[in-house]
Protein backbone atom coordinates (compact mmCIF):
# COMPACT_ATOMS: atom_id res chain seq x y z
CA UNK A 1 0.00 0.00 0.00
CA UNK A 2 1.38 3.28 -0.89
CA UNK A 3 0.16 5.70 1.90
CA UNK A 4 0.88 9.21 2.00
CA UNK A 5 0.03 11.79 4.86
CA UNK A 6 -0.45 15.74 4.78
CA UNK A 7 -1.43 18.25 7.38
CA UNK A 8 0.22 16.70 10.52
CA UNK A 9 1.91 19.36 11.12
CA UNK A 10 4.75 17.46 12.89
CA UNK A 11 6.69 14.56 11.13
CA UNK A 12 6.58 12.27 13.92
CA UNK A 13 2.71 12.05 14.01
CA UNK A 14 3.24 12.00 10.26
CA UNK A 15 4.94 8.93 10.39
CA UNK A 16 3.30 6.83 13.12
CA UNK A 17 0.33 7.59 11.29
CA UNK A 18 1.59 6.25 8.24
CA UNK A 19 3.04 3.35 10.50
CA UNK A 20 -0.79 2.72 11.61
CA UNK A 21 -1.97 2.47 7.97
CA UNK A 22 0.03 0.26 6.53
CA UNK A 23 -0.39 -1.79 10.02
CA UNK A 24 -4.54 -1.71 10.20
CA UNK A 25 -3.85 -2.69 6.06
CA UNK A 26 -2.07 -6.11 7.19
CA UNK A 27 -4.83 -6.79 9.34
CA UNK A 28 -7.12 -6.41 7.22
CA UNK A 29 -6.55 -7.40 3.07
CA UNK A 30 -4.43 -9.13 1.73
CA UNK A 31 -0.88 -8.58 0.63
CA UNK A 32 -2.18 -8.94 -3.16
CA UNK A 33 -4.79 -6.64 -2.71
CA UNK A 34 -2.37 -4.23 -0.54
CA UNK A 35 0.19 -3.64 -3.34
CA UNK A 36 -2.71 -2.08 -5.48
CA UNK A 37 -4.11 0.42 -3.25
CA UNK A 38 -2.99 4.14 -3.13
CA UNK A 39 -3.89 6.24 0.24
CA UNK A 40 -3.95 9.68 0.74
CA UNK A 41 -4.65 10.50 4.38
CA UNK A 42 -5.06 14.20 5.40
CA UNK A 43 -5.39 15.59 8.64
CA UNK A 44 -7.97 19.07 9.20
CA UNK A 45 -9.38 21.22 11.73
CA UNK A 46 -12.48 20.74 12.81
CA UNK A 47 -14.20 17.90 10.72
CA UNK A 48 -17.68 17.64 11.91
CA UNK A 49 -16.79 13.75 12.46
CA UNK A 50 -13.65 11.74 13.33
CA UNK A 51 -13.01 11.25 10.25
CA UNK A 52 -14.29 10.27 6.42
CA UNK A 53 -13.32 7.49 3.95
CA UNK A 54 -13.87 8.26 0.11
CA UNK A 55 -12.14 6.57 -3.12
CA UNK A 56 -11.33 8.13 -6.01
CA UNK A 57 -11.63 6.16 -8.83
CA UNK A 58 -15.49 4.69 -9.58
CA UNK A 59 -14.23 2.74 -13.02
CA UNK A 60 -12.71 0.25 -13.29
CA UNK A 61 -14.52 -1.21 -9.73
CA UNK A 62 -13.33 -1.82 -7.82
CA UNK A 63 -11.56 1.19 -6.10
CA UNK A 64 -7.51 1.53 -5.64
CA UNK A 65 -7.30 4.77 -5.06
CA UNK A 66 -8.56 6.07 -1.30
CA UNK A 67 -8.58 9.44 0.91
CA UNK A 68 -8.59 9.30 4.46
CA UNK A 69 -9.51 12.72 6.08
CA UNK A 70 -8.86 12.41 9.94
CA UNK A 71 -9.97 15.36 12.09
CA UNK A 72 -7.09 16.92 13.94
CA UNK A 73 -8.18 15.69 17.60
CA UNK A 74 -7.02 16.90 21.20
CA UNK A 75 -6.23 13.97 21.90
CA UNK A 76 -4.04 12.15 19.55
CA UNK A 77 -5.46 8.17 20.27
CA UNK A 78 -8.65 9.80 18.66
CA UNK A 79 -7.06 10.00 15.51
CA UNK A 80 -5.90 6.50 15.49
CA UNK A 81 -9.37 4.72 16.34
CA UNK A 82 -10.41 7.28 13.57
CA UNK A 83 -8.17 6.07 10.87
CA UNK A 84 -8.74 2.35 12.51
CA UNK A 85 -12.29 2.60 11.69
CA UNK A 86 -12.08 4.54 8.20
CA UNK A 87 -9.50 1.94 7.12
CA UNK A 88 -12.32 -1.06 7.97
CA UNK A 89 -14.16 1.31 5.63
CA UNK A 90 -11.35 1.35 2.86
CA UNK A 91 -10.87 -3.09 3.18
CA UNK A 92 -14.83 -2.69 2.54
CA UNK A 93 -14.73 -1.10 -0.45
CA UNK A 94 -11.72 -2.91 -1.72
CA UNK A 95 -13.25 -6.37 -1.30
CA UNK A 96 -16.62 -5.21 -2.74
CA UNK A 97 -18.42 -6.09 0.71
CA UNK A 98 -19.76 -2.36 0.59
CA UNK A 99 -21.13 -0.24 -2.41
CA UNK A 100 -23.05 3.12 -2.93
CA UNK A 101 -24.77 2.84 -6.06
CA UNK A 102 -28.11 4.23 -7.59
CA UNK A 103 -31.25 2.05 -6.92
CA UNK A 104 -34.88 3.30 -8.40
CA UNK A 105 -33.75 7.06 -8.44
CA UNK A 106 -31.67 7.08 -5.07
CA UNK A 107 -28.52 6.60 -3.68
CA UNK A 108 -28.48 3.55 -1.75
CA UNK A 109 -25.95 0.82 0.35
CA UNK A 110 -25.31 -2.78 -1.27
CA UNK A 111 -23.79 -4.35 1.20
CA UNK A 112 -22.13 -7.83 0.64
CA UNK A 113 -25.14 -7.96 -1.85
CA UNK A 114 -27.89 -6.84 0.38
CA UNK A 115 -29.32 -3.52 -0.60
CA UNK A 116 -29.68 -1.21 2.30
CA UNK A 117 -31.86 2.18 2.36
CA UNK A 118 -33.42 4.47 4.63
CA UNK A 119 -31.44 2.64 7.84
CA UNK A 120 -30.13 4.01 11.00
CA UNK A 121 -26.12 4.61 11.15
CA UNK A 122 -26.13 2.51 14.23
CA UNK A 123 -27.64 -0.66 12.48
CA UNK A 124 -25.49 -0.19 9.36
CA UNK A 125 -23.44 -4.08 9.25
CA UNK A 126 -20.65 -1.81 8.02
CA UNK A 127 -20.91 0.47 10.95
CA UNK A 128 -21.10 -2.39 13.46
CA UNK A 129 -17.69 -4.20 11.78
CA UNK A 130 -15.83 -0.55 11.87
CA UNK A 131 -16.75 0.29 15.22
CA UNK A 132 -16.34 -3.39 16.28
CA UNK A 133 -12.79 -3.51 14.66
CA UNK A 134 -11.38 0.04 15.57
CA UNK A 135 -10.21 -0.47 19.01
CA UNK A 136 -8.48 -4.44 18.65
CA UNK A 137 -7.17 -2.19 15.92
CA UNK A 138 -5.11 0.28 17.49
CA UNK A 139 -4.16 -1.94 20.59
CA UNK A 140 -2.31 -4.29 18.35
CA UNK A 141 -0.83 -1.52 16.64
CA UNK A 142 0.29 0.14 19.76
CA UNK A 143 1.36 -3.42 21.56
CA UNK A 144 3.20 -4.40 17.78
CA UNK A 145 5.12 -1.07 17.18
CA UNK A 146 6.36 -0.62 21.05
CA UNK A 147 4.81 2.56 21.08
CA UNK A 148 3.25 2.51 24.17
CA UNK A 149 6.82 3.41 25.58
CA UNK A 150 6.91 7.12 24.02
CA UNK A 151 3.35 7.31 24.81
CA UNK A 152 3.85 7.06 28.36
CA UNK A 153 6.11 10.02 28.80
CA UNK A 154 3.27 11.84 26.72
CA UNK A 155 0.53 10.79 27.86
CA UNK A 156 -1.21 13.98 28.60
CA UNK A 157 -1.52 14.47 24.30
CA UNK A 158 -2.67 10.93 23.26
CA UNK A 159 -4.77 9.71 26.23
CA UNK A 160 -8.65 10.44 27.61
CA UNK A 161 -8.27 11.80 31.31
CA UNK A 162 -12.06 10.73 33.40
CA UNK A 163 -12.42 14.65 33.00
CA UNK A 164 -11.67 14.67 29.25
CA UNK A 165 -14.72 12.89 28.76
CA UNK A 166 -17.68 14.79 29.08
CA UNK A 167 -15.95 17.82 27.70
CA UNK A 168 -14.18 15.49 24.52
CA UNK A 169 -16.08 15.50 21.45
CA UNK A 170 -13.42 13.89 19.19
CA UNK A 171 -14.19 10.58 19.34
CA UNK A 172 -17.65 10.83 16.55
CA UNK A 173 -16.76 9.16 13.57
CA UNK A 174 -18.76 8.66 10.36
Amino acid sequence: MRVSVSGAKDKELSKLVKLAAKSFSEKLISPQLSKNINLRILIKDKLEVGGYCDFEDSWPYPPRNFTIELDRAKKKIHMFIALAHEMVHLKQFAKCEMKDKLYKRKYVTVWKGEIYEDISYWDCPWEIEAYGMENSLVAKFLIEHDVFKELNQKKEVWFVNKNDLDEDEDMKIK
